[in-house]
């Protein structure tokens, strides 16, 4: 966004204060806002966390932030967790503020769909075969690699936005054989998505504490089941079309956190002291209680939203630049395979992150400018913006 164009309008007027306080989300932080940034920020972050992923073949005992919260949850899983949370304040709003299904059902499509679609195929047809590179043969056996490929799973994985399935590369790399592993997390976003056209239909979104109340059953299920290790029937086991129901109690209840942010957005206070409390509540569950499953939707929560709608400073003019966290996330896993395929002798976790970084840039950049952007204006009965799209 820019300082001329809103990214979000709203069709209520929201408050700036209640009860002589300033809020958590004031009508002009809504319209020019700090998210875009903060969204690229925590793709980066998935990218740097992958990096020791890759490298060492594990997050175990080598990531930082598995290492300093005794092995609760990684850097990329905080910002996946993150990226839910946003999520599901946008896409409510952009339902609020235009309950179309069909329009909505246009915009998600365009959204998610031709950067993913571009991604599987490079990975498919350009990175994995890099993969299969080796000693004798740096550059691949593209003829042997062409010859296995399942051609009828390729539009199936795809339209069920399942990440791309090699038949063979990257056989001595420490994670083989994948060649785009964030890309599962992709689904799960989406069907999120089409959660709030269907709670809006059955006027469920009208009833905020009815929104607050599931948010709190997903949430309570989420810390039963991290802490028991129970699950419900068969719920770990993967569903065509719908990926594993387990998965979605974690991302239930980061999306609806997000979504309950937005329509209790005139009750919630902005202050310092709360931000503190939070912060300190994080860092000691961090380092002394192992309870950031229990504390990170909450206290997380409100230190990302405090920091994305602040008043008192502005990151909004960063999306004159485009929106480059779908990029990022899409093409960060493929680039840092190939990278310690090919440099792995020279490379340490910082070179390693540096290299990796630079070039996704450069394909995030050409994804939003050449891919994702041109569909969404396709479907926006909006004049073409610069500034990214819900």
């Amino acid at each position: 966004m820019n300082s001329s164009t809103p990214i979000f309008e709203t069709k209520k007027t929201i408050k700036h204060r209640v009860n002589g306080r300033p809020l958590l989300v004031a009508e002009d932080t809504l319209r020019y806002n700090n998210l875009n940034f903060i969204r690229t920020l925590l793709a980066i972050s998935v990218l740097y966390s992958h990096c020791y992923v890759i490298f060492y073949g594990t997050e175990h005992e080598v990531e930082p932030l598995m290492i300093l919260s005794n092995d609760q949850l990684g850097i990329g899983t905080l910002a996946v967790n993150f990226f839910f949370l946003i999520s599901g304040f946008l896409i409510l709003m952009s339902w609020q503020n235009k309950p179309d299904f069909i329009s909505f059902l246009k915009r998600r499509i365009a959204r998610i769909f031709p950067g993913f679609i571009v991604a599987s195929l490079l990975c498919l047809f350009l990175f994995a075969p890099l993969g299969t590179g080796d000693f004798y043969k740096p550059l691949g056996y593209w003829k042997l690699y062409f010859q296995s490929i399942d051609w009828k799973l390729i539009p199936l994985n795809i339209l069920q936005l399942i990440e791309p399935q090699p038949p063979w590369t990257l056989k001595n790399a420490p994670i083989s054989n994948s060649i785009n592993a964030p890309m599962w997390t992709i689904r799960y976003e989406f069907i999120c998505y089409l959660i709030v056209p269907l709670l809006g239909l059955l006027r469920i979104t009208k009833i905020k504490y009815l929104i607050l109340l599931l948010f709190l059953f997903l949430f309570g299920t989420f810390v039963y089941q991290t802490y028991a290790q129970v699950w419900f029937w068969d719920w770990k086991t993967d569903i065509p079309g719908i990926g594993q129901p387990n998965n979605y109690i974690r991302f239930g209840t980061y999306f609806l956190g997000g979504m309950s942010v937005y329509l209790f957005r005139e009750n919630l206070i902005r202050s310092r002291w709360f931000l503190l409390v939070s912060v300190i509540v994080l860092v000691n569950s961090v380092f002394y209680f192992d309870s950031l499953v229990i504390t990170l939707p909450i206290f997380g929560s409100y230190i990302l939203f405090h920091l994305a709608f602040a008043r008192s400073y502005s990151l909004s003019s960063f999306s004159q630049w485009g929106d480059f966290s779908y990029g990022v996330y899409l093409f960060a896993w493929p680039i840092q395979q190939l990278v310690v395929l090919y440099f792995e002798q020279y490379l340490d976790i910082a070179l390693m992150f540096i290299l990796s970084l630079g070039a996704t840039l450069v394909l995030a950049y050409f994804s939003w400018h050449y891919v994702e952007k041109p569909f969404l204006n396709l479907v926006s009965t909006k004049k073409p913006q610069t500034s990214p799209k819900l």
